[in-house]
């Protein structure tokens, strides 16, 4: 009886350690910081108000398990000032501990739009997060990426910033 009570116990202890949680990337607590690297980025708003958003993104998963792409939100900055946000869902397998490209286009609407005079370019900032799925389990991996663009029409930048 005792030896069955042990071998009991051992089995339980060992599927414990070997079930895990779904999405965990053991040793590696800051894995999802890291899982999404910005590939492209291109911005724009046309005179009709209307405007796009286009980000390449670079996916990886840093768990053993599979994993879905579920949705991808965003925080567009022009000159320091927000101007748009959103989400979109996607539908995308990630395999375990492998990467995907996804690009995701984000409509974009104003209220106005104004007329970019000159030719310098303004500070664009995007940052947003992909949502991955393992089963019920969620995990966000967050990205972040700034530069300069040529913009040809922009939501009035003078108003305070929100």
């Amino acid at each position: 009886m005792m030896r069955t009570r042990r071998e009991l116990l051992a089995l339980l202890w060992g599927g414990t350690l070997a079930s895990g949680c779904l999405g965990s990337a053991p040793f590696h607590p800051r894995a999802y910081d890291d899982a999404v690297r910005v590939e492209s980025l291109a911005v724009d708003f046309a005179e009709d108000k209307s405007g796009l958003l286009d980000v390449g993104l670079q996916v990886k998963n840093p768990s053993s398990d599979a994993a879905s792409v579920s949705f991808v939100d965003f925080e567009l900055w022009v000159d320091g000032r927000r101007v748009a946000s959103g989400q979109q869902q996607v539908d995308a397998a990630l395999p375990p501990n492998g990467e995907i490209p996804l690009r995701v286009l984000f409509p974009l609407a104003a209220e106005r739009v104004v007329a970019v005079t000159g030719t310098q370019a303004l500070p664009v900032r995007v940052r947003g997060g992909v949502l991955l799925r393992f089963g019920t389990t969620e995990r966000r991996a967050p990205f972040r990426v700034q530069g300069s663009r040529r913009l040809t029409h922009v939501p009035p930048l003078d108003a305070g910033g929100d």
